[in-house]
């Protein structure tokens, strides 16, 4: 209890300190004080029903959340603009409605061929398919598509106009899609959380639309995990609720460690693939980490795991250096107006509002190394225009 209360009130005094800064609501010093807000909130509602909060683990947090909070208040924009407009319009010199419509059929057929094979139900089969598991049919060539799509959608909002209308709709339909093919309940939220960001920057959402919004959104992502649960699943959504939001948390400070791993086996994991790939490494970790008991079993062990997995809090420490500094200095040119930096800062979004689950930017750098050259491919691609309609 001591933890929780002594975290909640640091939380709050860093977003006081927001508020008198007059700090905007997207920007990562409060999105990151408020997703660890409602984790320690949890915490006194859930902690009961797991292990006690590890000293180690607390300390951890400590040393993440002071280091990218004070990097974020830091290095916060110095002059907000109340009326936000783009720097620059952008657009792409042709029309790819037909594309979209060939890759928006083709993943539909998948979804059908996925869901129609396997021995569970339908939905259950599409979450199997896209954890890789060993008897179903992988989503195929259609899913290497998402940095693209992901690319184009962000791209296709910061620089919306009554002229891409079709096209921004699309890519919703395409979105929304594969968040079906997967079944999971990021993949609904990425899109989402893209789009409010990009929204909210152009202030062009109100507080209590995105009231709406969150609730419409965590309604629909249970709505998603019940519906892909097997018959042996009986958990409640408290159950779902204490175990994604604090179980985390706690399960830092049972995670098993694994000595006989490579240096730096899950903050180099990147490299370890693509040396595996020329055939000078061994083979790089799962992203798929193994299950602790807390005493409920968890797999997910927040943002930290792997900088404390591989080097203790001294690793926490320099990834907090690395989070906050990378975030601060995407945001700063975003609300300055820079679109390039407002389509990378809405699309690694995610991985600030997901800490309290799992690393989602180091652990899965390859992904997001391919969202980055797809961003620069489409505005390589695009041309600066004066008026649009």
């Amino acid at each position: 209890m001591a933890y929780h209360l002594f975290a909640l009130m640091l939380i709050s005094a860093v977003l006081v300190l927001a508020k008198l800064r007059r700090c905007s609501l997207y920007s990562p010093l409060v999105i990151s004080a408020s997703i660890w807000l409602m984790v320690f909130i949890a915490g006194l509602f859930f902690q009961d029903r797991f292990y006690p909060l590890q000293e180690q683990a607390f300390i951890a947090w400590l040393v993440w959340f002071f280091i990218t909070s004070l990097i974020f208040f830091m290095f916060y924009p110095s002059k907000e603009k109340n009326n936000w407009v783009i720097s620059d319009t952008r657009r792409l010199p042709f029309d790819y409605t037909v594309l979209l419509l060939v890759l928006i059929a083709w993943l539909s057929y998948r979804i059908w061929v996925l869901g129609s094979t396997g021995p569970a139900h339908f939905l259950l089969n599409l979450r199997l398919s896209s954890n890789a598991l060993e008897g179903f049919e992988p989503m195929g060539l259609v899913g290497r598509f998402y940095p693209l799509v992901f690319a184009a959608f962000l791209f296709e909002h910061v620089y919306s106009y009554n002229g891409n209308r079709r096209l921004r709709f699309l890519l919703w339909g395409w979105m929304l899609l594969y968040a079906v093919a997967t079944m999971g309940k990021f993949a609904i939220l990425t899109p989402i959380l893209s789009w409010v960001v990009i929204q909210g920057l152009k202030g062009q959402l109100k507080i209590r639309a995105i009231a709406l919004l969150a609730s419409f959104t965590v309604v629909l992502m249970l709505a998603l995990h019940f519906t892909r649960a097997g018959e042996e699943d009986e958990s409640t959504i408290v159950d779902i609720l204490a175990i994604y939001i604090y179980s985390p948390l706690v399960a830092l400070g049972y995670i098993n460690i694994d000595n006989s791993l490579p240096f730096g086996a899950y903050v180099f994991r990147f490299f370890y693939a693509v040396g595996n790939y020329l055939s000078i490494s061994s083979e790089p970790v799962e992203v798929i980490l193994p299950y602790a008991e807390v005493p409920e079993l968890t797999n997910v062990y927040t943002v930290m795991q792997p900088f404390y997995y591989d080097f203790g809090i001294f690793g926490v420490f320099f990834g907090a250096v690395f989070y906050g500094t990378f975030f601060a200095f995407l945001y700063s040119p975003a609300k300055r107006r820079l679109g390039l930096a407002l389509v990378l800062f809405s699309g690694y979004s995610i991985v600030m509002i997901g800490q309290f689950i799992g690393d989602l930017l180091v652990t899965t750098l390859s992904g997001n190394i391919q969202l980055l050259l797809c961003v620069l491919f489409i505005f390589m691609v695009s041309k600066r225009i004066e008026h649009v309609g």
